[in-house]
């Protein structure tokens, strides 16, 4: 049983908050994500944990056993860092052995145990190299197989694979989540890429400015994102924002700026009204529910025109201009016109986004 308990927990460094009161309970044999931008305290949280970071305040449970007092080195725990720490004078075989060696287990349990892991990992015929003859993805191949060969009750990663090309990164984050339930160990994953964190994460807590905005599963936060910043956040492209405000005329509720007037569903005005929402919100519209025609004659609600087009293999990203706004679309590859000729665009009003314009909370 290894489940991870952060009760209360604030980080200072001098007079810099960095972590504000942070509470998560990662459950047993969980894939959890700490996920957010550069400066969020993600990092902070990650090296208190494993106590490598004085806990200003709070508490950190492994289990039952409060870990504040506890050394790293007695936390049964393994991590896994960015740059991948490897000793440059050993063999991939030497330095997965060498927290092994520290634990006095006997020569053959060592050699049993490294080439355990390396099968898993698909470094066998790399075993006898050294870190400057590999390249990237297997030097973090054997940074990982550094940590489990221990196997410890909670894995730690810190970007493990932020500097890998685009294309071994997908490969290593399946290989990683496969592990990751293969070994059913208890893993705390840092990262900056939403992708990453939707991809691997059983559950995801975003951060941001030192404090947890949301935790949740990836369809949760994906698709009931509980404020304006975890919404603009998470999703590739970013959601569409559009300054609104509520106009009200008899038993019709709508939602309006300059260029458009969105007639709203029943339940989206019982959460208006339970939200007691008047005036100014922040509309948000992903550009998967967006759809684009070319032309004047397109039938579409919303007039517009094409700013630019992205094509992205099979997809493609149309920016077009509603005024003053402007919003991302994604569709099918397609032939679309030139930067300034009309279109039209339509939304799926079922999946609005409503913000309230001052604390960015989520109305619905």
């Amino acid at each position: 049983m290894a489940t991870v308990t952060i009760t209360d927990v604030w980080k200072y460094y001098g007079k810099t908050m960095a972590v504000k009161d942070l509470n998560i309970d990662v459950r047993d044999n969980e894939f959890l994500c700490l996920l957010g931008p550069s400066g969020c305290g993600k990092s902070s949280t990650l090296r208190m944990i494993a106590g490598l970071e004085f806990i200003s305040s709070g508490d950190i449970y492994f289990g039952d056993v409060r870990v504040n007092d506890v050394p790293p080195k007695d936390r049964d725990i393994a991590m896994v860092f960015e740059n991948y720490a490897l000793y440059p004078h050993k063999t991939v075989f030497e330095n997965l052995a060498n927290p092994l060696k520290f634990q006095k287990m006997n020569r053959a349990d060592i050699t049993e145990r490294v080439e355990w892991a390396a099968e898993m990992l698909q470094i066998s015929e790399l075993l006898q190299r050294k870190p400057v003859e590999l390249s990237g993805g297997q030097k973090q191949r054997t940074a990982i197989g550094r940590a489990i060969v221990r196997e410890p009750k909670v894995f730690l990663f810190d970007e493990p694979i932020a500097h890998l090309d685009a294309k071994l990164r997908s490969h290593m984050r399946g290989e990683l989540k496969h592990l990751q339930r293969r070994l059913e160990t208890t893993t705390i994953y840092v990262t900056h890429d939403q992708l990453e964190g939707m991809t691997m994460a059983d559950r995801i807590a975003v951060m941001h400015e030192g404090v947890l905005q949301q935790l949740g599963t990836p369809g949760d936060i994906y698709n009931h994102p509980v404020n304006e910043f975890v919404a603009g956040f998470v999703g590739e492209p970013p959601m569409n924002f559009l300054d609104c405000r509520i106009e009200r005329v008899g038993d019709s509720v709508s939602l309006v700026n300059d260029n458009i007037k969105l007639v709203l569903g029943g339940d989206q005005v019982r959460r208006l009204e339970e939200k007691s929402a008047a005036g100014e919100v922040r509309l948000g519209i992903r550009p998967d529910d967006l759809s684009v025609e070319m032309g004047r004659d397109h039938g579409f609600a919303i007039d517009a025109k094409i700013f630019v087009t992205e094509p992205l293999g099979g997809d493609m990203l149309v920016d077009a201009e509603l005024g003053k706004d402007r919003v991302t679309v994604k569709r099918k590859i397609a032939e679309m016109g030139q930067p300034g000729e009309p279109c039209g665009i339509s939304l799926n009003i079922e999946k609005l986004h409503v913000f309230d314009r001052e604390s960015g909370e989520a109305i619905f």
